[in-house]
């Protein structure tokens, strides 16, 4: 299948997991064993990160997946459940795909949503993560999460967190693909995504609805997304396996002072911490990020 921003094959795959299957595009030689799972931010999808990804397969060699999570892309999973949006659940979800049709181990790495996934899937199944590189992990304080442990916090967080709120409201169908980029472009969160990124997010990100297309990720489901995070993150980054390394921005505000904590107890794992970085650096700056992936890929298993 030709897409709208690159003319270059995407090779996709569908894989069945309890429930339903999980998607994914593949970046690289498809003849050598996946080395690497990409995941991606809430809202997003695998295809998202094609600019990212496909200049370092190719130059390279290597073949990295990006899957769709539960409720995005082409992923087919139900969602008629909110706790299913968490990050928990989420690494459930990679955690099957991974036991079912990985062979041996692998890196996993992943943008927000897809970096708290994969922190969290290191802990399910150490057998088959080697290492994490996760991009702006979402690690909030304690206050914010205990708002989130109950439905009434999530409900409140969803009617008043600036984030889930506008997720709520995005507008969910339109004409046509070409109308959805007219609408996003330079606008919100996509204000500094390069064009052809901005396409390749649309395309997974849109499908096929009564005569236009509609957002593959509901938008409530989006808004689940942002108040589900109730997870202890810095536990979970804390026991990380060795040569994992973190990338994180002020996009929820830090403190310097767990970093340090954590560098104690874990010395093998690598701490960025990058305070002016935009959220969305992995897209919108991706030297840093390739440069990071080649980094952690070279390193081995």
């Amino acid at each position: 299948m030709k897409t709208s921003s690159k003319d270059s094959i995407i090779h996709r795959t569908n894989k069945p997991v309890p429930g339903g299957t999980m998607a994914a595009v593949h970046f690289g030689p498809r003849s050598e064993p996946v080395k690497m799972v990409y995941l991606h931010a809430n809202g997003f999808n695998g295809l998202t990160y094609r600019s990212l990804l496909e200049p370092l397969c190719i130059h390279e060699g290597v073949h990295i997946m990006a899957l769709d999570l539960r409720g995005h892309g082409r992923t087919d999973l139900p969602i008629d459940d909110e706790n299913l949006a968490s990050p928990t659940n989420h690494a459930r979800d990679l955690s099957k795909y991974l036991q079912s049709h990985i062979d041996g181990s692998i890196i996993v790495a992943g943008h927000s949503l897809g970096a708290n996934t994969a922190i969290i899937a290191a802990g399910i199944v150490p057998d088959k993560i080697t290492k994490v590189l996760a991009f702006d992990p979402i690690v909030l304080p304690i206050s914010a999460r205990i708002i989130m442990a109950s439905r009434a916090g999530r409900n409140f967080l969803m009617k008043n967190y600036p984030f889930a709120k506008n997720a709520g409201r995005r507008r969910d169908q339109f004409s046509s693909p070409a109308t959805a980029y007219k609408r996003y472009h330079g606008r919100g969160p996509f204000k500094h995504f390069p064009t052809d990124v901005l396409h390749d997010y649309i395309q997974d990100g849109f499908i096929e609805h009564e005569g236009g297309v509609r957002l593959a990720c509901r938008p409530k489901w989006e808004q689940l997304g942002y108040v589900n995070q109730a997870q202890n993150m810095k536990r979970r980054i804390t026991n990380l396996p060795k040569g994992s390394r973190i990338i994180i921005t002020d996009f929820v505000k830090q403190s310097e002072g767990w970093m340090r904590r954590t560098r104690r107890r874990n010395p093998d794992l690598q701490i960025d911490y990058h305070p002016t970085k935009d959220h969305f650096f992995p897209v919108v700056e991706p030297d840093m990020s390739r440069e990071a992936l080649r980094d952690i890929l070279s390193a081995g298993f």
